[in-house]
């Protein structure tokens, strides 16, 4: 091998190590508060309502941005975008350990999530970019499962963290390890080769905001996004205060979907890249998600486990069915391709601020089990769409096998 080739490629794997270590700092910022929430409501006579409230808020803020970020990212190359992405969060999570009341946490988490939104969708491209040419289903898998580890972690480790070192020191942990990525991507991040003469032609830009394919992807990624999002923010705090079970155990438990996640993501990335029929697996991947959501409804520790292992393993490989197909619906520069999984991504983040209302409010009026049938049913209902939308492809593509 040629001593360039082995160097770039050197480099390569030092950046994709970085943007993967980066997801999982990434993961824990956005789990660590649904780990922590118990000890929040404790403090300042809070319930479900207000767990949903803030979760909510978060919600705003990732899917808000989402498109401002893929516009910057086109504009500015992705890596910049990735790093004051993940600035902006880190420092709104090391914040939030110093918030004096609920609305000040709410805000601060907007400020967590408009941050992310920033960091998603222009590091996938970076990864993918990064990786040998046949292989980006595998790095969507990749970086989806440093996510699912992230998540793991915050839900797992940071509720113990808490009860250690208090609810306020261990966000400023996990603030103060994200800007510490922030300084890891400045450098071993390669710099963007940015063309001078590219710029957003509108045209362009109607047809990827308007594309009925990715409108009805972005619809069936935000039922996944709500079955994922009900089990992983609110599974702890009910086992907590339903079932009472400890702060530890609560959250290992509700880990189990995100360690699920991981196993399955790379594979589900090999699965794509191997067959891309985004329909059928979008519907198989929805149904699983329906179905696990569903057996929360028995209010059981068993129940509990067995719900989360199958929610994670329909997100591990939903998400990354859905974000892959997504990127090769870009027909236009490459540049657009943040800007393409982007846009997806906004409106099943945006949307998803409305489960966590739906799921507390229905928890508090109604209980636990209806709220839990509730966002079943919502999960599995939104995959409709994608049924009965045609597949866009980039020219050339060899998704044609995509096509259904």
């Amino acid at each position: 091998m040629k001593p360039v080739a082995l160097h770039k490629r050197t480099m390569n794997r030092v950046a994709i190590t970085s943007l993967v270590l980066g997801r999982i700092v990434y993961a824990i910022n956005w789990y660590n508060m649904a780990a922590v929430f118990s000890l929040i409501a404790s403090e300042m006579k809070q319930n479900v309502s207000g767990l949903g409230f803030v979760i909510s808020a978060f919600y705003v803020g990732i899917g808000v941005f989402q498109v401002p970020g893929g516009i910057l990212a086109a504009k500015a190359g992705p890596r910049l975008t990735v790093i004051c992405g993940t600035t902006i969060a880190s420092l709104a999570a090391l914040l939030t350990g110093f918030a004096g009341n609920l609305a000040e946490i709410a805000v601060l988490r907007f400020f967590v999530g408009a941050g992310m939104a920033l960091v998603f969708a222009p590091a996938v491209i970076l990864v993918t970019r990064f990786l040998r040419k046949g292989s980006e289903g595998l790095g969507v898998g990749i970086y989806n499962s440093a996510f699912y580890l992230g998540g793991a972690i915050g839900l797992s480790g940071w509720g113990l963290l808490a009860a250690d070192v208090g609810w306020r020191n261990s966000l400023v942990i996990s603030g103060s390890l994200g800007l510490l990525t922030s300084l890891l991507l400045v450098f071993c991040v390669p710099k963007d080769t940015i063309r001078s003469e590219f710029k957003i032609d509108p045209h362009h830009l109607k047809h990827i905001i308007f594309d009925k394919w990715l409108i009805a992807l972005s619809i069936a990624l935000l039922g996944l996004q709500a079955g994922s999002t009900v089990v992983g923010n609110f599974m702890a705090y009910y086992l907590e205060n339903v079932a009472h079970v400890g702060v530890g155990e609560a959250g290992t438990i509700a880990s189990l979907a995100l360690v699920c996640a991981l196993i399955t993501a790379p594979f589900s990335g090999r699965i794509f890249d191997r067959f891309g029929n985004a329909k059928w697996l979008l519907l198989a991947t929805s149904g699983l998600m329906a179905l696990g959501v569903s057996i929360a409804f028995f209010g059981t520790l068993y129940s509990a486990i067995i719900a989360g292992i199958l929610v994670g393993l329909a997100s591990g490989a939903g998400f990354t069915f859905g974000f892959a197909a997504a990127r090769e619906a870009n027909r236009f520069d490459p540049e657009y391709e943040t800007l393409t999984v982007s846009w997806v991504n906004s409106i099943a983040l945006f949307g998803d601020f409305a489960p966590p209302l739906l799921f507390s409010y229905f928890a508090i009026q109604f209980g636990y089990s209806f709220a839990w049938l509730c966002l079943a049913s919502l999960a599995f209902v939104l995959i409709f769409p994608v049924l009965f939308s045609r597949a866009s492809t980039r020219k050339g593509s060899n998704d044609q096998r995509a096509e259904t």
